[in-house]
Formats: C-alpha cells, structure tokens, sequence
C-alpha cells in the first residue's frame, strides 16, 4: 500500500538545519528518484518544477501546510509559499511573513518565525474567506493580504476580479484618505510612485514564484469551479513517484493513470491509456488551449501517442513522468514530441 507514510521511503533524503526560534529543527527534503517497480514502456524524462522558490523558503513548507491544515486550507500551501518568498526575499529573517503589522504592530515586532507562520497563516485564511463570501478571486484575495481587507470591499464594488489597474486606483484612495502618510518617502524613482499605499505589483510577484499558472488559470473550458477542483486533486500528488501501471493514490500514478484519476473527480470517465484519451478526446489547436485541456506525447515508439499532461497555463503542464509527478515547462525537451492537444467534454 502506497501511503504517504510509506511514500518518504520512496525518495532519498536531504536534510535542512534550521535554527528557529533558537531551537534546531532538522527538515527532511525530498529528492525524485526513479522507481524500479518494473520495466515502463513510458520513456518521459522531461522536467520536474517545484516552482521559483528558495530552498530557504521551501524547508518552511511542511510547517505552512500543517497550519494551514487547522484551518481545512492545505490546499493552498504553494501559495503562502509564494507569499513567504515575496516577503522575505527568499532569505528569512524572524518575521518571516511580515506578519506583525497585521496584529497592529510595527514591523517586525514578531521575533519568532513559527509565530509568524501562525499569524501570516491567519491573516490569509481572513483575507480568503472575506474574499470568497464576496466574490473576489484568488488574486485578489493575495492582493489583500498585502492591502489589507479593505481592497476585499473595493474589489467586490468593481466587480470581484483583481487587475494591477484596481490595485493602483485603491492606493490611490487610501493615501487620499491619509494625506501625507505614504508618499514613497518621497522618492519618485521608487517603483510603486505615485501609487505609494501598499504594493500595487503585489499579486503579480506572488504568482511569478508559482510555475504553474496554478488554480488561480481562467478561461478553462471545464468552468472555473470544475477546473480549480481537478486542479487540487492533483496538486495532491505533486513529488509523488511515476509508476507505471499506477492509476490511484495507493499505487501512485503513471501518465494516463493520473488524467484519469483526475477527470474522474469532476465527472468525466476516461479511458485508461494516453492513446485511448487521444482518441476520446476533441481535436484542438495549440492557440485554442485552455487550462485542463490534455496535450499529448510521442515519447516511445510502441505506440502513435505515448504521454499525457494535463496543461494549467503558462506554457506549463501537469504530468506523471519518470522525473515523478508534477510541473512540466513545455520546453525544447517536449514540444518536438507533442502529438496534438485534446479537449475533455
């Protein structure tokens, strides 16, 4: 049984030393190896991205994911990952979340990171479920947690979708509001003047870390709800080993095994191999690509289509591959290989 317990056991270890709180906690790091659960008829090797995320950051990631866990939110870890990089540079200091201002405090005032962690993971889980009661998007919501639940209300009045345009015309009003208060210390070659209230770029920079395009992808022809669900429940999976023949959590996955595991979630029943998915699927333009839309590989020559992946956006896909499961850049190692891309409907 492949269980998340037995699944450490499947991957070599690399230890993180950390010193928190005066305290050295010893982080188990996850290196992918190659599974010899017998012989794959699947030759990917292809890329495997955690994201653009710090090992300083990254070595947080199992304490971020149990909090957010107390809160039934693990979901989100990558992006209170990402928020974590952008407020600390990917180099911690004991405020790693920059959390204290959210408590009323001057910054910094929070000296112990695991507190920070607690207080950052709240005030994301405030932000969230204000935004989501009121129609906001992710974006925003990650915007907020830099504006403040203010923006929330903002963003509901225009409609509930963040844009870097709102963002400005909301510090706008809040300096408005306090004259003389953020002017950027009067530098004008500061990059947020003259909208000096906050980072306006703030979202932006959070979502540069993920290199995913991530749940937060629009557009999706399975419907935004339907998209993000199937989005979640592999996310599960990230850093699990490939397995060929594996088609559920307890095996792990290979290529076709994950698409189908994945569909299944939101409703739809695919057939077992990458050939059979291609056939059943909708013939579709590259341009015409949507995220949760499958591209398919020639990557063995037993068979015409060889591979899946599930494409989220930004030139990325979501796939089982000999690497393990996770991100792959749609790069020099797989565009030459694609077969066409498909639509599940």
């Amino acid at each position: 049984m492949f269980t998340l317990t037995t699944k450490l056991g499947l991957f070599a270890a690399k230890e993180w030393k950390w010193i928190i709180g005066g305290i050295t906690i010893f982080f188990v790091g996850i290196i992918m190896m190659v599974v010899g659960l017998g012989s794959s008829t699947e030759e990917e090797t292809g890329e495997f991205e955690v994201g653009e995320l710090s090992a300083d950051v990254l070595a947080y990631r199992s304490l971020i994911e149990a909090e957010l866990k107390k809160y039934g939110m693990e979901e989100h870890t990558l992006v209170l990952l990402a928020i974590l990089q952008q407020e600390s540079g990917g180099g911690l200091s004991r405020d790693i979340f920059q959390a204290s201002e959210s408590l009323g405090l001057p910054p910094n005032s929070i000296t112990d990171p695991l507190y920070s962690i607690q207080v950052g993971v709240k005030h994301f889980v405030g932000v969230f479920e204000k935004g989501k009661a009121k129609g906001v998007n992710i974006e925003g919501i990650v915007q907020s947690y830099n504006f403040g639940g203010a923006y929330i209300d903002f963003l509901s009045s225009k409609g509930g979708k963040h844009s870097e345009a709102l963002a400005k015309e909301f510090s706008s009003l809040q300096m408005k509001k306090n004259p003389g208060q953020y002017t950027c210390g009067g530098d004008t070659n500061n990059f947020r003047y003259p909208y000096c209230y906050g980072d306006w770029s703030y979202t932006t920079k959070v979502f540069s870390y993920i290199s995913t395009g991530g749940a937060i992808a629009t557009g999706s022809q399975l419907g935004q709800k339907a998209y993000e669900t199937l989005y979640n429940e592999v996310l599960k999976y990230e850093g699990f080993p490939y397995t060929w023949g594996g088609s559920t959590p307890a095996t792990s996955f290979d290529c076709s095994g994950l698409t189908s595991w994945a569909f299944k979630n939101i409703g739809y029943s695919l057939p077992r191999t990458a050939q059979e998915q291609y056939e059943a699927t909708k013939r579709i333009s590259r341009d015409q690509m949507k995220p949760g839309d499958l591209i398919f590989f020639k990557t063995a020559s037993y068979n015409a289509v060889t591979h899946v992946g599930i494409y989220v956006g930004n030139n990325k896909m979501f796939d089982a591959n000999n690497g393990g499961i996770g991100f792959s850049e749609l790069n020099n190692y797989w565009n030459p290989k694609i077969v066409g891309y498909g639509r599940v409907s």
